[in-house]
């Protein structure tokens, strides 16, 4: 076991520590999918995990409940378990409840209005320079695309929106990496989240969540051309369908 991870109190309780371990391997295996170091369909087990993460059997047992929990892991098959597929169908149901509900957010926080630092911080956020070309480069980008959105959906007044909106967004991470590994959209990010920030700070509520609808739109239809673009992900089920030659 790496000293490093074992980051409970010393005087903690067994039980303590287990969820603490539980809670880290979690973390650990939940960021590895959605950031695709593991990837779509790849078959997982219980020892492989806590081999590849240098965990303990119990932390990685309770970590995979939670994730098949979370639709992550798929277990439909028990002796071989796997992390679970992207589908167009995933593209478009996230999608979907996104722009049922982040557009709104966007209104509602243009019409509580924001506090210059918090304006300026967007504005940081969206002038940001990503070329994407490594792995690194595209994790900063998404986080960066994440926190521009809660901190926009933080400012809302409504904490179950925010939740939804949170969950969402972490799932959208694993999706968009798919998508600005063929395609660099950093420009676009940059121009639209500058204009949402301008309507935002003007008040103009309509004016944010139309923006919101746009940049949602162009990142749905980008996303789907691109997973159906990869050949590594030619055995996956994208559609619904076997797409195995």
């Amino acid at each position: 076991m790496n000293p490093t991870m074992d980051l409970a109190p010393a005087d903690a309780s067994p039980a303590d520590r287990a969820g603490n371990l539980g809670e880290q391997a979690y973390q650990r295996i939940r960021a590895d999918i959605l950031y695709l170091q593991l990837a779509p369909g790849a078959r997982v087990s219980e020892a492989s995990l806590t081999q590849r993460f240098d965990l303990r059997h119990a932390a990685v047992r309770s970590a995979l409940l939670r994730l098949v929990q979370e639709g992550l892991i798929d277990k439909s098959d028990e002796r071989s378990p796997r992390v679970a597929p992207l589908t167009l169908k995933d593209v478009r149901d996230i999608y979907g409840l996104r722009l049922l509900l982040e557009p709104r957010a966007a209104e509602l926080a243009a019409l509580a209005g924001l506090a210059p630092a918090e304006l300026d911080r967007l504005r940081q956020i969206a002038q940001c320079r990503y070329e994407l070309t490594t792995h690194d480069e595209r994790v900063a980008f998404l986080n960066a695309n994440r926190d521009f959105n809660l901190l926009v959906a933080s400012r809302t007044g409504n904490a179950r929106l925010l939740a939804a909106i949170t969950q969402l967004q972490d799932l959208t991470l694993r999706i968009l990496h798919v998508g600005v590994r063929s395609l660099n959209v950093a420009d676009w990010f940059r121009d639209t989240h500058l204009q949402i920030v301008d309507a935002i700070q003007a008040r103009d509520a309509a004016r944010a969540a139309e923006l919101w609808r746009i940049d949602l739109s162009y990142g749905e239809r980008f996303v789907a051309d691109a997973l159906m673009a990869l050949p590594e992900l030619s055995e996956v089920n994208l559609a619904g369908g076997s797409l195995a030659r």
